[in-house]
């Protein structure tokens, strides 16, 4: 795994958002980059159910203006790639994980 310093320095402090200042001393290496793989990977399925639930209607709108409001933010939320992950579904995969990256920075 090659990473630029920058890519490094993005993903600790991605890290250092989840779990605090204590991710400052974890390597940047190959297990840690599959491990937070992994992470991503979880909260996506997540993520992708979120994005199916329709939005609230606001108050006197029009229900065929809100139904047609959420068809076309459902198509826009699947054409952006499933990029984005809701920070709902990434904080209880990261507490989930927690114990394998530490064990991961500690070398076991």
């Amino acid at each position: 795994m090659s990473l630029t310093i920058e890519e490094k320095r993005n993903l600790k402090t991605f890290w250092i958002s989840l779990y605090g200042p204590q991710a400052n001393q974890w390597p940047v290496n190959a297990d840690m980059f599959d491990l937070t793989y992994k992470l991503l990977e979880e909260s996506k399925k997540c993520s992708d159910l979120i994005d199916m639930v329709p939005r609230p209607m606001a108050v006197g709108q029009s229900p065929m203006s809100w139904l047609s409001s959420e068809v076309r933010g459902r198509l826009l939320r699947t054409l952006r790639n499933n990029k984005e992950h809701y920070v709902l579904c990434v904080k209880p995969a990261s507490l989930k994980m927690k114990t394998q990256f530490a064990m991961k920075a500690s070398g076991l």
